[in-house]
């Protein structure tokens, strides 16, 4: 039975509705807290046995089963399930063994959720040190901190893994088709409407779909996902050429020239003064990550014959041919 199952236990008990498997398993607690009676407040007796009762399942299906007359709540019996539940869980086995995942239930850690912009190239430093270069709207969803004995992380469009070595704690990306999993490698993972790719750069990864293995891939190896037929192929895949991307910080293709004065002007936070009417001009270009707003700037200027300056405010003024 799984977390919300016994949820819906705890209400019925609750309710005064509990069935006799009910009963069964909150009595087979009962027995081993004695009579002891513990202060806690109804807030707290509700959550830790709504959340913590799910792991105590397994210890007591080891009790041989006897006949029970019917079992009705009273507050301080219910306190006393709830006492034992938390003496368990905080000094016993049972509690070492799942203490981060009954933490997680009880008080969730926050999910942090980055995303690049239309032409930009961003990069971002996970909690345990991995470094992620998220391509062009692609986006990444993962925990303030890891804990317990892996690593998650969610993503959306293309995406270059640096992953942080840990033998004890894999690393797993989940795409909408996908499950990537590794220790420690650097890969892309690359999530389109009508295919996922997967291209290791260095070390070894694993990639599964619906939790069907589909391959075990080396540095120089890719595999290519078809959604529609939900079938695989394995490639060889030019490193360099599936990496260009990472070293960028904009990537236009055909984009009208005053989207990419705006998407550069926010970057480096500055002003812009645009003419009247638009230009009808447009842009193809990548930008490194080591140009500075007067590179791109003298660029534009190149590709498209405008006119720039920067006046004492810092405020950039643009004038067409």
């Amino acid at each position: 039975m799984d977390i919300n199952g016994f949820e819906q236990v705890v209400e019925r008990y609750l309710n005064g509705q509990a069935t006799n498997e009910d009963l069964l398993l909150i009595e087979q607690w009962l027995q081993q807290t004695g009579n002891k009676e513990y202060e806690l407040t109804a807030e707290k007796k509700k959550i830790i046995a709504a959340r913590l009762l799910p792991r105590l399942k397994a210890i007591t299906q080891t009790a041989a089963p006897e006949a029970r007359k019917p079992l009705y709540l009273f507050p301080k019996r219910w306190m006393r399930i709830a006492a034992a539940i938390l003496v368990l869980i905080t000094t016993g086995t049972l509690g070492w063994i799942y203490r981060q995942p009954l933490a997680d239930r009880i008080a969730p850690v926050a999910m942090n959720t980055v995303k690049a912009g239309p032409y930009e190239i961003k990069k971002v430093q996970l909690p345990d040190q991995t470094i992620v270069t998220l391509n062009t709207g692609a986006s990444i969803s993962f925990p303030a901190a890891y804990h317990g004995n892996q690593r998650t992380a969610t993503i959306e469009g293309e995406v270059f893994f640096e992953i942080a070595t840990d033998k004890h704690k894999p690393f797993i990306v989940h795409t909408p088709s996908l499950d990537v999993t590794v220790l420690g490698t650097s890969f892309v993972v690359k999530e389109q409407s009508q295919s996922a790719t997967v291209s290791v750069i260095t070390g070894k990864v694993k990639v599964a779909a619906a939790e069907q293995p589909l391959a075990a891939l080396e540095a120089g190896r890719q595999v290519q996902y078809n959604k529609q037929s939900r079938k695989a192929a394995l490639q060889p895949v030019d490193v360099q050429q599936v990496m260009a991307w990472t070293r960028h910080s904009f990537s236009f293709q055909e984009v009208p020239l005053e989207q990419v004065l705006k998407a550069i002007a926010q970057k480096w936070n500055v002003k812009l003064e645009l003419p009247g009417v638009a230009s009808g001009k447009e842009f193809s270009g990548d930008f490194s990550n080591n140009d500075s707003l007067d590179d791109m700037m003298a660029a534009l200027a190149l590709a498209t014959s405008i006119h720039w300056e920067k006046n004492g405010a810092g405020i950039i003024r643009i004038t067409y041919p």
